[in-house]
C-alpha cells in the first residue's frame, strides 16, 4: 500500500510570505504586445518585451544580453550574465545556462540583429545605445501600457516569467527541461512559478 505521508512529504510547501503567480494569459500576452508594437511612444521596447514572454528570462539578464551570447546560427542563447545595480554580474543562480531558439524567438531575432554587430553590442540597448534601466521600463512603458488596458489586470514585469513558464506547464513540456531553460530547480517551479494554468478535467474510469 502506499504511504499517503511519503507522497505528501514530496510535494513543495510555500513559505510564509510566498506570494502565488499571477501568470498572464495567453490573449493577454498577446494583447500586451500588441498595444507595445502599436505605442507612438514605446514601441522601441516591443522586440524586448516579446523576448521576456517568449523565453521567460529575467528582466536583469534580457537587458545585460549581448550578442556573443547568442549563436551565430540562432540556434541558442547562453545566458550567463545580469546586469544589476549599474553592472554586469553572474545570474541570479550564478549559474550560466543555455536556451534553445524556437522559430518566434529567432524571427524576433532577426528582425533586430543589425548588419554589422560586435560581439559586446547589447540586443537590446536603450534609445541611447546604453543598457535599458529595467526599473525605469517597469515604471514607465510597462504601467503606461497596462493602465492602456484596463481590462488586463495589472502584473509586474516579472510577471513575463511567470506568463512562459505557466505556458511550457501547460504544453505539457517537463518541468526538468523548463528548470534548464530559466534557470531555476523544479521544486522551486512547482513551488513558486507554476501559477495558474488550464484546467485538466479529471479522466473518465
Amino acid at each position: 500500500m502506499l504511504n499517503s505521508n511519503s507522497f505528501l512529504s514530496t510535494i513543495p510547501k510555500l513559505r510564509k510570505g510566498d506570494k502565488t503567480p499571477s501568470p498572464f494569459t495567453r490573449q493577454e500576452r498577446d494583447e500586451i504586445c500588441g498595444a507595445f508594437e502599436e505605442s507612438p511612444h514605446y514601441n522601441y521596447y516591443a522586440p524586448l518585451i516579446r523576448f521576456l514572454f517568449f523565453t521567460g528570462a529575467r528582466p536583469s539578464e534580457a537587458v545585460g544580453l549581448q550578442w556573443k551570447c547568442i549563436d551565430r546560427s540562432l540556434n541558442f542563447i547562453t545566458f550567463s550574465q545580469a546586469w544589476v545595480a549599474g553592472e554586469f554580474k553572474d545570474t541570479k543562480t550564478h549559474k550560466s545556462r543555455r536556451f534553445p531558439i524556437n522559430n518566434a524567438v529567432k524571427t524576433l531575432l532577426l528582425e533586430i540583429r543589425p548588419r554589422s554587430v560586435k560581439p559586446n553590442d547589447l540586443v537590446f540597448p536603450s534609445k541611447t545605445g546604453l543598457v535599458v534601466d529595467p526599473h525605469n521600463l517597469s515604471n514607465r512603458a510597462w504601467k503606461k501600457i497596462l493602465s492602456s488596458l484596463g481590462h488586463i489586470q495589472y502584473r509586474k514585469l516579472y510577471c513575463t516569467r511567470h506568463t512562459f513558464i505557466s505556458v511550457c506547464l501547460e504544453e505539457g513540456v517537463p518541468v526538468n527541461i523548463i528548470s534548464g531553460w530559466v534557470g531555476n530547480c523544479p521544486s522551486t517551479i512547482w513551488k513558486s512559478y507554476a501559477g495558474v494554468v488550464s484546467p485538466v478535467p479529471v479522466p473518465e474510469p
